[in-house]
């Protein structure tokens, strides 16, 4: 598992998440991961996967998922929002 930073510009409007940090795979798998967990929710995050960027930030430590996060769920550690 690695650590993401996700940002997004597409919504930049009021109370809409601007980035978040995220456990994945793989970027690809990242920049499917919503803040809320919930593709529908636009008025907070952007509309599709496509409009987000995922930066690399480093390795998780190899005992994570035993403190709840996988590959099968939303694995948001931290976000930011106007």
């Amino acid at each position: 598992m690695r650590i993401y930073l996700l940002t997004q510009d597409e919504n930049t409007s009021d109370k809409a998440f601007h980035s978040c940090v995220v456990v994945a795979k793989n970027a690809s798998s990242a920049r499917e991961v919503h803040p809320y967990g919930d593709w529908d929710r636009v008025e907070v995050w952007c509309y599709n996967p496509e409009d987000v960027t995922a930066t690399y930030i480093g390795n998780a430590r190899k005992d994570l998922e035993k403190a709840g996060y996988s590959e099968n769920v939303n694995n948001v550690i931290c976000s930011e929002y106007s």
